[in-house]
């Protein structure tokens, strides 16, 4: 029903206005001050390339565009950024603040969706490791780089499948034999959204704000392992349906460069408005153990044998 409403109410002119109105209200903003660093996640295709597109226009940002070299976005640096391994993103970081001594947009928009059960080199299920331990990782890396930076926006890609699940069970996370494409996915963004609401509160003083975003269903790449994709006509008929990617970037750009968004920190939105979270996304006991797990995931060689098996937790929260 709302891609329905979305595609026969809003026109493609009025999402170019939209955006091109947080682009003045942004360029006027950031008038006479000094270059503006943001890093994207996962700009080669989807909402992070078109979001990316759109900050490359304020003259005085500089966009760092980061998922792998061949983004197509030419006129932008770009440092190869792989969220599936510990390493990488450490390498990605040590990289970064070599060269930067600010950040002042973060959009986490990488992540991948019900694809087949794989595994990680750290010996962590895909979806879960790339949807929320790589950002998490990446976030906490960087921190000292944003809280030294004044005004800074961090935007986190959601979807609506957090709803999916009820809690967190961790033993989707670490055991193959648990393995649901539509359940690890919906963990993995349902972990991202507490960690996100947890983050906001950490650093409600620091002029960081944090906001997470439901882009609606857009017509891309992340669903073409669901099994119904690949029935004749469903591709033609979801591109017609479905939100292009532009207009799935447009909440994103408003959370990165809104003027009256500033202030305003822990919300969850869709189409621009405040939109309706998961229940548990601020129970701050879950989040708690969820960041004790992550950390210890993060700080442990995993493949140490049983070494998951000592901290799954089979608790739902």
């Amino acid at each position: 029903m709302y891609c329905l409403l979305y595609q026969f109410v809003h026109t493609k002119m009025q999402v170019e206005a939209w955006i091109n109105e947080h682009v003045h209200n942004a360029f006027s903003a950031y008038l006479g001050s000094k270059k503006h660093v943001a890093i994207v996640t996962c700009t080669n295709s989807g909402i992070g390339y078109e979001t990316a597109k759109v900050l490359g226009h304020i003259r005085f940002m500089k966009i760092l565009a980061c998922c792998n070299l061949n983004t197509g976005l030419n006129m932008f640096q770009v440092i190869k950024l792989d969220l599936s391994s510990f390493m990488l993103v450490q390498q990605f970081v040590a990289k970064f603040c070599k060269m930067y001594m600010q950040l002042n947009v973060l959009a986490c928009n990488a992540g991948v969706a019900f694809g087949h059960c794989d595994m990680t080199y750290d010996r962590l299920e895909v979806q879960f490791s790339i949807n929320f331990v790589g950002h998490y990782m990446l976030v906490a890396q960087l921190l000292d780089t944003l809280k030294a930076t004044q005004g800074v926006h961090i935007t986190v890609a959601l979807s609506v499948a957090t709803c999916m699940v009820h809690g967190l069970d961790y033993s989707w996370t670490t055991n193959v034999w648990c393995f649901s494409c539509f359940v690890n996915y919906s963990t993995g963004k349902l972990a991202l959204l507490m960690f996100a609401n947890k983050l906001a509160w950490q650093l409600c003083n620091c002029i960081i704000t944090v906001n997470v975003f439901h882009p609606g269903l857009v017509a891309m790449g992340l669903y073409h392992n669901v099994l119904v994709s690949m029935l004749l006509g469903i591709h033609a008929f979801r591109q017609w349906l479905w939100l292009g990617q532009v207009d799935g970037a447009v909440t994103a750009v408003y959370l990165a460069l809104a003027p009256e968004l500033a202030s305003k920190t822990s919300g969850y939105y869709a189409c621009e408005q405040p939109a309706v979270m998961h229940t548990n996304a601020p129970n701050m006991a879950a989040q708690d153990q969820l960041c004790t797990f992550t950390n210890v995931l993060v700080k442990t060689n995993t493949h140490v044998p049983n070494v998951l098996d000592s901290i799954n937790i089979k608790e739902k929260l």
